[in-house]
C-alpha cells in the first residue's frame, strides 16, 4: 500500500509520501504499529526495551516544530542532518564540552521528545529560543507554554543529556551493543543500564531568560514560575475560560489597573523631594499607633531576624520622643530606623485599630511612603563605614521592601552587596579573636552576621540563585541562646548559655544558624549552571535536614504564659519547618519531576511531596488561629508548596490505578481513597491565606489569578465532568479579587480616575448569576454576559490579555 500512487499526482509531490513514511521510527513501521513518533526513542520501543533500536530517517527531523533545535537531535546521535537553508546558522550550536556522551538508557528515558521553545542557559546563540515570536517580544505564557507539544514529559531540563554516567567496563567490546540489549529483552531485566545512587549525574536545572539581546532577565530554578512547564494545557484551559466567559472583556480596563499594582501611580511614581530630617519627622505617626506597631515588630519580626538589643532600643525610642520638643538634636539615622521598623509591622497591624489611634487620617499606603522616603535617605546618605546602625539600616530596608512586596527583583544583588560590606568590617570573623571589642558588641556582631546571611540565603533560595557566601567563608560562631536582659553595654564578662530547650530571645535564631551550613549547601548545589553529584549525596542532605527538623526543641508553653509568648513559639517551629522545607523542595523537585521515568528519583517524589504538605498544613493551622502568624509564615515555600502539588496531582494518570513503575509511593497516591482531595484542600486553604496577601502588597493580582487557573486545573483533570464549574470558579475568583481592592480603595486617587471602570458601584454581583454559590452544582451552565455587552474584534484577548504573567516572576511574600 506504501507504493501506491494516486492517478494524476504529479511526480514533483513524491515527497510527501516519503515524510509520511518518515513519520514512524523504523521498528514500529516495520511491525505496522502506531508510533507516537517521540524523539529521541517512542514510547512502544521504550516499553519494549529495544530503544537502540528505535531510529527515524533523516527526513524526520523536517517534520519538527520550527521551534525545535535540530541541533540538539544531531549532537544526541551525532548524525548529520540536512536542514533547510534559511534556517542555518540559527539553531547550530556546539556540544557543552563538559559532557560526555550520554548512554542510550538516559537519552531514552529523560530526552524522549523534542525540547520546548523555553528560554535556554546562555550557552550559544538561539535565536529561536530567545522570545522573539513575530517581531515582538513574547510574554511569559508564550515563552514557556509556546510549543506545540509542550508537556510534562517533554524536555525537563535544557540539555538531553540528563544524566550522565561513565559506561560499563565491558570485557568484550567487540560485542555489538544490539545483542545486549536483546539478551536483556529475553530475561526481562534492566539491571546493567539501571541507574544506580552512586553514579554520577550531571543536569542543567530548569531556568528562565526573558527578553532578548543584551536585555534580559534571568530567574533560577528556585522560582515556583519554572514550574509552568509542567502544566502544558494551562493556556487552552484560559482560553476556554475566555471564550466562555465574553463578560472578562467589559471589565478589563479595572483588572488592567489591579494587576499592574494598587499602588502603581500613587506614590510609586510620585516624585517627592529628598529627605531631611524634619521630613521624616513629619511622617511620624501618633505615639499610640507608633507604640502598637513597634509591639508587633518586636513580637513576629525581631524575634525571627535579631538585629536590636530590645532594652536598648526601647530606651532609645523613649529619648527620642523626650527630644522631639529640640528636634535639631534628633538623629535622622535613627528616626529612618524607626519608620522602618513600623513599615515592616504594618500589614500585621488592624488598619481600624490604628486609625481609633491617630487623630490623622492614615493613609492605605502611608507604610509604603515610609519605605520610599527612608530607602531615598539612605541612598542620599552615602554610608562609607558600615558600623552597626548602617547594617541594621539595609537589613530593615530590605525587611520591609519584601513585606511590601517591592523591588524583590533587585533583593538577591542588595543583600549580596550587604554580605560583602559586613565582611568589609569584619563581621565573617569571630569578634573573640579581637580584645578591643566589648562583650556586649560581640554578641551584636554575632547576631548581625547571622541575620544577614540567613537574608542572603532566603533570598537566593526565592530567586533560584546562588548564595553569596558558604560557610567556609567564615567563622563567626552563633550568638549566644540567652535573654537580652541578661546582657547590657557594661557587661565585662559573657552570660551563660542556656539549653536550646530553654525558650529565650534568641531561641529561633541559635536553632536556625545550626542547619545554616545545611541549606548554603543546598541552595549552592541546586542553584549552579551545572548540577554535579550522585544521587546519594542527595539522599544524605535530605536525611541531615530530616533530621534537623527532628531535633526542633519542644519549646513547650504554658497556658498560662502570656499570648505574646505564645505566639511567638508556634512562629518559631513554623518557620523553621517552612525554611528546612524550602531546603528539602529545592534539592528534590529536579529528581521527582523525573520520577515517572526514572524509578531510582521515587523517593525524591515522596520527600518532595511530604514537604509540601508540611508546609501548607502549617498554614492553615496558623490561619485558622491567628491572622498575624498566617501573614508571616507566607513566602515563597508556600508558592513552591502549593505548586508542587498541583503538579503532581496534574501528573497523576488517573485512567490507570497503576504506576507506570514499580513504587509504593505512587501505589498508595493511586489507590488511598480520599487522598487527592485532602490534598486540593490543602491547596485551596493556602490559597485563602495567599488572597489575604495579595490584597496588602504592591504586585500579586496577576499571581492570584494564575494561581486560581492552576487549581482548577487541576480539579477539572480529576473531575472531569465539573470542569466547567471550576472555570467559572476561577471568574468568580478573579472578579471577586478586583472588586475588593476596589472597595478597599474606594476613596483613593491611585487606581485612577472615580468613574473609570466597571468596579465602582460594586457591579460584581451582576456578572455573577444566582447559581454561582460557594459549591456550584454540576449542570451550570456559566456566567452569562449583561446586556449591551460587546466583545471588541479581531485578536482583542480580555482575559488572557490582562491575564500575561509578565509579572510573574516578582512576587513578593514576607519571609
Amino acid at each position: 500500500m506504501a507504493d501506491v500512487q494516486v492517478f494524476g499526482t504529479p511526480q514533483s509531490e513524491r515527497p510527501r509520501k516519503r515524510r509520511r513514511r518518515t513519520m514512524a521510527c523504523t521498528q514500529c513501521r516495520s511491525r505496522k504499529l502506531r508510533c507516537d513518533r517521540e524523539y529521541p526513542t517512542c514510547t512502544r520501543c521504550l516499553k519494549s526495551k529495544t530503544s537502540t533500536k528505535c531510529t527515524y530517517e533523516d527526513g524526520f527531523l523536517w517534520q519538527q516544530p520550527k521551534t525545535v533545535p535540530a541541533a540538539t537531535f544531531a549532537s544526541d546521535r551525532g548524525s548529520t542532518v540536512v536542514m533547510p537553508q534559511s534556517d542555518r546558522g540559527l539553531i547550530q550550536m556546539p556540544p557543552d564540552p563538559g559532557l560526555g556522551p550520554a548512554s542510550s538508557r538516559s537519552e531514552a528515558i529523560l530526552s524522549r521528545t523534542a525540547p520546548s521553545p523555553g528560554p535556554s542557559p546562555p550557552e550559544g546563540p538561539h535565536h529561536h529560543n530567545m522570545g522573539i515570536h513575530h517581531g515582538r517580544e513574547r510574554g511569559f505564557l508564550e515563552t514557556v507554554l509556546g510549543a506545540p507539544k509542550a508537556a510534562v514529559n517533554q524536555e525537563p531540563y535544557n540539555n538531553t543529556g540528563l544524566l550522565q554516567r561513565p559506561k560499563r567496563a565491558l570485557a568484550e567490546p567487540e560485542k555489538p551493543f544490539e545483542s545486549q540489549v536483546d539478551h536483556e529483552c529475553i530475561d526481562g531485566n534492566d539491571f546493567d543500564n539501571a541507574l544506580s545512587p552512586s553514579q554520577q549525574l550531571d543536569l542543567s536545572p530548569r531556568i528562565m531568560m526573558r527578553g532578548r539581546e543584551t536585555k534580559t532577565r534571568f530567574s533560577g530554578s528556585g522560582m515556583y514560575a519554572n514550574l509552568v512547564a509542567q502544566f502544558p494545557d494551562i493556556r487552552s484551559f484560559a482560553e476556554e475560560i475566555r471564550l466562555s466567559n465574553p463578560i472578562l472583556s467589559s471589565v478589563r480596563p479595572d483588572l488592567e489597573r489591579v494587576t499592574r499594582g494598587v499602588w502603581k501611580v500613587k506614590p510609586l511614581n510620585t516624585p517627592f523631594p529628598d529627605p531631611t530630617t524634619m521630613s521624616l519627622l513629619s511622617l511620624l505617626p501618633q505615639r499610640p499607633v507608633v507604640d502598637e506597631l513597634i509591639g508587633l515588630y518586636l513580637t513576629y519580626i525581631e524575634s525571627t531576624h535579631r538585629i536590636f538589643h530590645v532594652p536598648s532600643f526601647l530606651r532609645e525610642v523613649k529619648e527620642f520622643y523626650s527630644l522631639l520638643e529640640n528636634p535639631k538634636n534628633i538623629s535622622a539615622t535613627f528616626v529612618v530606623q524607626l519608620l522602618l521598623v513600623l513599615s515592616c509591622a504594618w500589614n500585621l497591624a488592624d488598619v481600624g485599630s490604628l486609625q481609633e489611634k491617630s487623630p490623622v487620617p492614615l493613609e492605605c499606603y502611608t507604610a509604603v511612603e515610609w519605605v520610599l522616603h527612608a530607602e531615598k535617605w539612605i541612598e542620599n546618605a552615602h554610608i562609607k563605614r558600615f558600623e552597626i546602625s548602617a547594617l541594621r539600616l539595609y537589613i530593615l530596608l530590605v525587611t520591609a521592601l519584601n513585606c511590601h512586596g517591592m523591588k524583590r527583583s533587585k533583593a538577591w544583588v542588595t543583600t549580596g552587596m550587604l554580605v560583602q560590606n559586613a565582611m568589609l568590617a569584619g563581621y565573617h570573623r569571630d569578634p573573640s579573636k579581637y580584645a578591643h571589642i566589648s562583650v556586649f558588641n560581640k554578641e551584636m556582631r554575632r547576631r548581625i552576621w547571622t541575620t544577614i546571611v540567613e537574608l542572603n540565603l532566603q533570598v537566593s533560595f526565592d530567586r533560584g540563585m546562588p548564595p553569596s557566601i558558604q560557610s567556609s567563608d567564615y567563622d563567626t560562631l552563633p550568638a549566644l541562646n540567652i535573654n537580652d536582659e541578661e546582657i547590657h553595654e557594661g557587661s565585662t564578662e559573657p552570660p551563660e548559655d542556656r539549653p536550646l530547650s530553654d525558650v529565650t530571645d534568641s531561641s529561633f535564631h541559635i536553632f536556625l544558624a545550626r542547619s545554616l551550613q545545611l541549606r548554603l549547601k543546598a541552595c549552592r548545589l541546586m542553584h549552579s549552571p551545572r548540577i554535579s553529584c550522585r544521587y546519594e549525596e542527595i539522599q544524605r542532605l535530605d536525611w541531615e535536614l530530616n533530621r534537623q527538623l527532628s531535633l526542633i526543641p519542644i519549646w513547650g508553653v504554658s497556658e498560662a504564659s502570656d499570648i505574646v509568648t505564645q505566639h511567638k513559639v508556634s512562629l518559631w517551629k513554623a518557620m523553621i519547618e517552612a525554611k528546612i522545607a524550602q531546603s528539602l523542595l529545592s534539592i528534590h523537585t529536579p529528581f521527582a519531576i523525573e520520577a515517572r521515568r526514572e524509578s531510582l528519583f521515587a523517593p525524591s517524589a515522596r520527600s518532595r511531596l511530604d514537604a509540601a504538605v508540611m508546609i501548607l498544613s502549617t498554614q492553615r493551622r496558623l490561619n485558622e488561629s491567628s491572622l498575624p502568624l498566617s501573614l508571616c509564615l507566607l513566602g515563597e515555600w508556600t508558592l513552591q508548596a502549593y505548586i508542587s502539588i498541583c503538579q503532581h496531582l496534574h501528573t497523576m494518570d488517573h485512567q490507570n490505578s497503576t504506576p507506570s513503575y514499580h513504587s509504593s509511593f505512587l501505589f498508595m497516591m493511586h489507590t488511598l481513597p480520599g487522598l487527592p482531595d485532602s490534598l486540593l484542600s490543602l491547596v485551596e486553604s493556602a490559597l485563602v491565606s495567599l488572597e489575604r496577601r495579595f490584597l496588602q502588597v504592591i504586585k500579586g493580582a496577576k499571581d492570584y489569578f494564575f494561581l486560581s487557573t492552576i487549581v482548577a486545573l487541576v480539579k477539572a483533570k480529576l473531575c472531569p465532568d465539573q470542569a466547567i464549574v471550576y472555570k467559572q470558579q476561577v471568574v468568580e475568583r478573579v472578579l471577586s479579587f478586583a472588586q475588593t481592592l476596589f472597595s478597599r480603595h474606594a476613596t483613593c486617587e491611585h487606581l485612577g480616575p472615580p468613574g473609570m471602570g466597571s468596579f465602582k458601584n460594586n457591579q460584581v454581583a451582576a456578572f455573577i448569576t444566582p447559581r454561582m454559590a460557594a459549591v456550584l452544582p454540576s449542570d451550570f451552565d456559566g456566567i452569562l454576559p449583561p446586556p449591551n455587552v460587546e466583545t471588541p474584534p479581531g485578536d482583542f484577548d480580555p482575559f488572557l490579555d490582562v491575564f500575561d504573567w509578565e509579572d510573574l516572576t516578582g512576587i513578593a511574600l514576607g519571609s
